[in-house]
Order: structure tokens, then C-alpha cells, then sequence
């Protein structure tokens, strides 16, 4: 009686974890649309991610390249893109649009820097900026604080990417969208993508 229960007791355990490992291997990213559908990217962990645990950057300013660690090159990018001070939550956003960003320029566009992955301008890629120069423009006494809630992001998202349908997107992001984006065709011509349409960003309150 008492082996019957145990097994009993087991067989439930497992009925209740199998469904949490299989629906973990993806979280959803929902995106409030135009006419208020949603519509569901998914922020993806099944990759290989030690694919690219290093990149090749290419320095603009003296077209020299340097091989550097993903996430600490992400660091140097959401600190160049997005102000410290926002919610920790906003970073960590940003952290997984630009890895997705970058580990998608890695795939679709290997070729574009030659035997460089990307490179640090952010009218041809995204923005970048040395964790030296980044501390000096920060008060001296926020430079710790602002920089371990960097890390914090790009850590506490560490391998996450955005996929649409099981493929990695092209993660285009801007500062401000003046209250709706546009479809990509609207900006660059030629196709579209279906994860990049004209949506509503902002509201204006009532008078």
C-alpha cells in the first residue's frame, strides 16, 4: 500500500513538471496592434547560444577589429542606447533586442564588414560606447549604481532573443517612434516583415 502511494505520488509530480520544462523553452513578447489584437513574438531560449558567446567588432573610428564577449559587448551597447537611470525592466528590453539585433546581423549579414560581425555606429548598426568613456560621462557618484544595473540586465536575460515563427528577427529598434511606427517597406522600400508593421506606440491623454 504505502510503494502504491509513492508511485501515486510520483506520476503526479511528474504530471506537473513535464508541462513547466516544455513551456519554458519559450516566453511571449505581446504587442498591442493598431485595431487592439495582439499579436505574439516570442522571446526565445533554445538556440545554441554558444554559437556566439564572441563576436568580431569593428571600431569605425579606426577601422580596427576587436574580439570581444557577447554580453560584454551587449553591456557597452545598452549603456550607449538607453539611459541608466530607466526601470530596470526597459533595460532588460533593451538587452534582448540587441542581442537579437546582433546574433541576427551575425546570420543574415555576415559578409557586410568582412571578417568583421558587427561594428559600433549606429547609423550603419548599433550604438556602442567603452565602459571608460561610458563611466566618465556619468556622475561620479551614480558610475557604480548605473553600471551594475547594466550588467544586471544583459545578465538577468542572458541567451534570450526574440524569434517570429521559430526564426530570429530583424530586431530594428528606435528612441522614439512620434507615437506610431511605420511598416519597414515605408522606411527602406522592398519587402516587409510581418513582425514590423505600423502599430500605435503612445496615446494622447483627453483634454
Amino acid at each position: 500500500m504505502k510503494k502504491t502511494i509513492i508511485f501515486i505520488i510520483i506520476i503526479l509530480f511528474l504530471c506537473f513538471l513535464i508541462p513547466i520544462i516544455f513551456t519554458r523553452k519559450f516566453e511571449t513578447l505581446q504587442i498591442f496592434s493598431e485595431d487592439k489584437e495582439i499579436e505574439e513574438l516570442q522571446i526565445d531560449k533554445s538556440y545554441n547560444y554558444d554559437d556566439y558567446t564572441t563576436i568580431k567588432l569593428l571600431h569605425t573610428n579606426d577601422n580596427t577589429i576587436e574580439e570581444v564577449n557577447l554580453d560584454e559587448y551587449l553591456c557597452n551597447v545598452v549603456s550607449a542606447e538607453i539611459p541608466a537611470s530607466y526601470n530596470i525592466e526597459a533595460l532588460k528590453a533593451q538587452a534582448v533586442v540587441a542581442r537579437t539585433y546582433t546574433i541576427y546581423t551575425i546570420v543574415k549579414n555576415n559578409v557586410k564588414h568582412g571578417q568583421a560581425n558587427i561594428c559600433d555606429s549606429p547609423s550603419c548598426c548599433q550604438a556602442w560606447i567603452s565602459k571608460e568613456n561610458r563611466l566618465a560621462k556619468w556622475d561620479e557618484d551614480v558610475r557604480t549604481q548605473y553600471w551594475n544595473k547594466i550588467v544586471e540586465a544583459v545578465n538577468s536575460t542572458i541567451g534570450e532573443v526574440v524569434t517570429y515563427e521559430g526564426e530570429i528577427i530583424n530586431a530594428l529598434y528606435h528612441a522614439n517612434s512620434g507615437g506610431k511606427t511605420e511598416i519597414a517597406s515605408g522606411v527602406w522600400g522592398g519587402g516587409d516583415y510581418p513582425y514590423l508593421q505600423s502599430v500605435e506606440t503612445a496615446r494622447r491623454r483627453g483634454i
